[in-house]
């Protein structure tokens, strides 16, 4: 009886000391968007979207350590807990009281932002016999504001959503809490009750002083070298020597010193106009008491001699019923004379839209360049043929949905050679919906719906049939159509000679057109926004196909080439991406088929 009895307490202590956490799977979910969603985004201190890893388990009580990188956020979810981290995380350690952790576990690769993982645990089974002597306890700090930084001993804990915490052995730990423009906290804890957690609350007192600059002209503001806005600003700035500007094209910028105290609270600073720079300009078109708008705006009649022109390059347009518009762009230089000379075109019809042609390469085909209320694109000639379509052999890195490869045969057709600016989109529909405005850049903010709309309203016009282009088609001109060198971003195997992505620009949109076109003369078809297709979303079948135009139903419209927020890998040619037709984002536009 003895014997079976220490037999069967040597058994559950085996249980016992053998039970623990362990990873049965990690992937990347190649078709979970949920990351890289408005509704459902996180972003980490830098400003970019987090990988989203989710943990299913039904298991209570985790918690989770990714080291210095930190989780920006968890949530549970049914069956689920959603780990938020910044991309570059490669290692989880997992933590249960009752249960070993599993420390520093491999995931295998770097996280990427905005991408989705699914993370399988597997658990032993916990029966607890002998009660240990407790030497740990938690360490829980939380901190104002949450995004601070704390530091423990000299190491960086993670901090998620203010709270930073960790479970640890008793003793004495010093820590601080860091923010940029607070004064910094420095403390100390004593870990050393097993029964209660150690819970420090830290605020930090601001080192900033809430600021408002003004400054007439609609003039940009910059401070210390930086742009914060145009004619009003609000902000914090932080306690110290500070320098404001205000600049505006074609004047001569003004500025100050400022030095900003925290005692003084909050302040308000009126900048000095910028003062502009003169030209003169001599508009002399035919016929006579033509209006003349300069950059927009009514200036007089012709003939028109005009002494105050600020310097730069002008848009002046000069327009009278039953003319077509006459449009110049010129440089207007201080002290200097310049002169717009020409006789108006009468208007023959009521279109709103001209055409010319010019021959393009290949055989019998055209480009074609429309003008629609002043504002002109063009459209490149594709000649058709037949190429293989997906990840062939030198789309490095490819998603399962790129495959598998398939032969796809075109017929001739056109495409936008640039992405539709602001400018063509105003032009059409009277409004711009962009996060950042300016005519030379692309549209962005509209839905598939919505450039449908444009559309629309653009064959009114123009009594045309634009769409917009199939996925096959655009990627038939992104590769370069019959004139394709193989190259795996659209016109280079160097992306930043073609394109606006994310290790070359930061943080913004660009103007069309600066970077090198691809062997068809397309600009932007790898960077800057991703651009819609006509096509619904779903996955390739291995035979050939003609004029292919996708799935005849779905739930997610098509769209392609990378933007200026995504890394390089996203801007290949042959990269896909989807969302619902309503979806907007600040760096998703369109363009033009015919």
């Amino acid at each position: 009886m003895i014997r079976t009895f220490l037999t069967s307490l040597m058994m559950m202590l085996c249980v016992a000391l053998h039970a623990q956490i362990a990873v049965e799977s990690f992937e990347l979910d190649e078709f979970d968007g949920t990351a890289n969603r408005r509704e459902t985004q996180v972003f980490d201190l830098d400003g970019n979207p987090c990988a989203l890893i989710k943990v299913e388990t039904t298991l209570k009580g985790l918690s989770f350590d990714t080291g210095v990188l930190g989780i920006m956020k968890s949530e549970q979810h049914v069956g689920e807990i959603w780990l938020y981290v910044p991309r570059g995380v490669r290692y989880i350690s997992i933590f249960h009281p009752d249960i070993p952790g599993l420390r520093k576990h491999d995931l295998g690769v770097s996280v990427q932002k905005a991408r989705t993982y699914i993370l399988k645990l597997r658990t032993g089974t916990v029966r607890t016999i002998v009660e240990e002597a407790v030497t740990s306890q938690f360490l829980v700090i939380h901190v104002e504001p949450k995004n601070a930084m704390v530091m423990v001993n000299d190491e960086a804990w993670p901090v998620n959503d203010g709270v930073a915490r960790k479970y640890v052995p008793f003793g004495d730990y010093q820590f601080s809490v860091i923010a940029p423009d607070y004064v910094t906290h420095r403390s100390a804890a004593r870990v050393a009750d097993p029964d209660n957690n150690v819970v420090v609350r830290v605020s930090l007192q601001p080192n900033f002083v809430p600021i408002t600059v003004n400054v007439g002209l609609n003039a940009d503001i910059w401070i210390d070298g930086e742009r914060r806005g145009s004619g009003t600003w609000t902000g914090n700035l932080g306690a110290g020597e500070h320098r404001f500007e205000a600049r505006k094209d074609g004047h001569i910028s003004s500025s100050r010193q400022q030095t900003v105290n925290v005692a003084d609270g909050p302040q308000t600073f009126t900048l000095t106009d910028p003062t502009p720079i003169y030209g003169r300009l001599m508009v002399n078109t035919l016929p006579d008491y033509a209006d003349i708008f300069i950059d927009g705006e009514n200036v007089g009649q012709t003939p028109k001699a005009l002494n105050k022109v600020v310097v730069g390059t002008r848009k002046v347009t000069i327009r009278k019923e039953g003319y077509e518009d006459y449009t110049q762009d010129i440089v207007v230089s201080e002290g200097q004379t310049a002169s717009v000379d020409g006789q108006m075109t009468k208007r023959v019809a009521p279109a709103a839209v001209t055409a010319s042609q010019s021959t393009a390469t290949g055989a019998n085909v055209e480009s074609q360049t429309f003008t629609v209320n002043g504002v002109s694109f063009k459209m490149v000639a594709v000649k058709g043929g037949t190429f293989q379509m997906g990840a062939t052999p030198e789309q490095q890195d490819a998603y399962k949905d790129e495959k598998p490869v398939h032969s796809v045969t075109l017929s001739d057709y056109y495409i936008g050679e640039t992405e539709v600016t602001q400018a063509l989109w105003k032009a059409v529909m009277g409004s711009n919906p962009s996060t950042w405005k300016g005519d030379n850049l692309p549209v962005e903010q509209v839905s598939w719906k919505d450039c449908q709309k444009f559309i629309k309203k653009l064959n009114q016009l123009t009594g045309k049939n634009f769409r917009l282009p199939t996925e096959a088609e655009w990627e038939y001109a992104a590769r370069g159509g019959k004139e394709s060198k193989g190259y795996q971003y659209s016109g280079s195997n160097n992306l930043g000679s073609v394109a606006w992505y994310d290790d070359n620009l930061g943080s913004k949109i660009h103007a069309v057109k600066p970077k090198q076109p691809n062997e068809l003369g397309l600009y932007d078809m790898s960077g800057n926004v991703w651009e819609w297709c006509q096509d619904w979303y779903g996955g390739y079948s291995g035979g050939s196909q003609t004029n292919p135009k996708g799935p005849s139903s779905g739930s997610r419209r098509v769209y392609r080439g990378g933007s200026w927020y995504y890394d390089a890998r996203h801007c290949r040619v042959a990269y896909r991406n989807w969302d619902t037709p309503h979806y907007r984002s600040y760096d998703l536009g369109l363009r033009l088929g015919l």
